[in-house]
């Protein structure tokens, strides 16, 4: 047994509390439980509770056993001087709160209902990911359809605090942020750490200076990414050369180094000089790109500006100086409607958010919606659920349930876990 648990039966008082006492006899009625604490200090606040005739108000601290809270230190912490209940499950010291005075003690064993035991156990203690897949009817469809939109805005307010970061790092500046957020999200999951190490190399103040030249944004972008160190004798190669070394005297730019950039199990069109290039056929189309995306966040408007190729020479190219068949060079679709998922409606909500602007924030989680179903290895998890498979909205908030509840077992902070515990529906216990 751990603390989470008991503290969910206190939180939803699945104790039986008929006649219950506190450990030094006196009647005692909860009156209300208090809010969780995720700060330091006691667990619940603000609680409510009757002892012995006399209402008190104040926190409440949860414990396995009473000795746990001198393990815990917690008598050399003014934060636990408000505590007016201690609820363990088991009562195995007095605990004082000062010399011939002891806190109040609620003892729950015996109180607890079995089948809470059992329900959470066979849920947290199951080896599948999906713990509650054999289950999840508990909920019917129109819970499904809110839980699933409760688990897209909490995915979205997790990604807030990542652009808010950078943004932070970036001195306020939400130019440079969403210029640094898109670098890195073009080198994907394989070259990601190589791209934001590419953009924190070459700031977006320094690059937009020259999106009127293609020339030099790829000189810029392709040196700056260490791939412009040797002499081939391909001619497109040593004009980007000659820029690039002109640039960066004029800048003192350091690039980074070529050992940075993974081509092991990359399919030809990640490499990443194509992504590089197709990179900065986007920056050069959309010369303030913030302003663009700001004006309007209807999808139609955003997959115009991520139309764009790569130049010309990369057609029959995937590295310099090593010519190939011809093949594709534009942005692909899936690839831009990854970028909108995972980097520009995060942006946009949190742009919005900070700004105040929440009557556009529907707008944005729209583009999610509209967006197609994101089929990968975490969400083929939820096959055969109730959960819908109809847009990425619905792909974020099972990969959200997934990552920060499932693989967590947090299966007490989920609406369909806290059905399935307490037999909320038409759940049918095991024979």
């Amino acid at each position: 047994m751990k603390e989470a648990f008991l503290q969910y039966v206190w939180r939803n008082r699945l104790f039986r509390d008929e006649g219950v006492r506190t450990t030094s006899g006196e009647p005692l009625r909860i009156v209300f439980p208090g809010y969780p604490n995720s700060d330091a200090g006691p667990d619940f606040r603000q609680a409510v509770v009757q002892i012995g005739g006399i209402t008190w108000a104040g926190d409440v601290e949860i414990h396995l056993r009473s000795s746990d809270w001198y393990r815990h230190r917690h008598q050399s912490d003014a934060k636990y001087r408000s505590v007016i209940l201690h609820v363990v499950y088991e009562h195995d010291t007095e605990v004082e709160r000062q010399p011939n005075e002891c806190y109040p003690t609620l003892e729950l064993c015996g109180r607890v209902p079995e089948e809470i035991f059992r329900r959470c156990d066979e849920l947290v203690g199951s080896p599948e990911l999906l713990a509650c897949r054999s289950k999840i009817e508990v909920c019917d469809p129109l819970t499904v359809q809110a839980f699933v939109s409760t688990m897209a805005m909490e995915r979205l307010l997790r990604k807030q605090g990542w652009v808010l970061d950078t943004v932070r790092q970036c001195q306020g500046d939400w130019r440079e942020a969403l210029y640094r957020l898109l670098v890195v999200s073009f080198g994907f999951k394989t070259n990601g750490d190589a791209f934001e190490l590419l953009a924190r190399s070459l700031p977006y103040r320094i690059l937009s200076r020259h999106l009127d030249s293609a020339l030099q944004v790829n000189a810029l972008l392709f040196g700056q990414a260490g791939m412009l160190g040797d002499s081939l004798g391909d001619a497109y190669y040593s004009k980007l050369k000659y820029e690039y070394d002109f640039l960066q005297y004029k800048y003192a730019l350091q690039p980074i180094g070529t050992e940075r950039w993974n081509l092991l199990r990359l399919r030809p069109s990640n490499f990443p000089c194509l992504r590089i290039a197709q990179l900065a056929a986007l920056l050069i189309r959309n010369k303030d790109l913030l302003d663009t995306l700001l004006h309007s966040s209807d999808l139609d408007v955003l997959r115009r500006c991520f139309a764009v190729t790569a130049d010309i020479y990369w057609r029959t190219h995937y590295h310099f100086g090593r010519e190939t068949v011809p093949h594709g060079i534009a942005l692909g679709a899936s690839t831009a409607d990854s970028l909108f998922i995972n980097t520009v409606v995060p942006f946009l909500f949190a742009h919005y958010k900070f700004s105040g602007a929440d009557e556009k924030l529907e707008s944005v989680m729209m583009v999610w919606d509209r967006l197609p179903f994101e089929d990968n290895r975490l969400t083929r998890v939820c096959v055969g659920t109730p959960i819908p498979r109809t847009s990425a909205l619905d792909s974020q908030a099972m990969m959200e349930l997934l990552g920060q509840y499932c693989k967590k077992k947090r299966c007490m902070e989920c609406t369909v876990g806290d059905r399935i515990i307490q037999r909320r529906g038409p759940v049918k216990d095991p024979v």
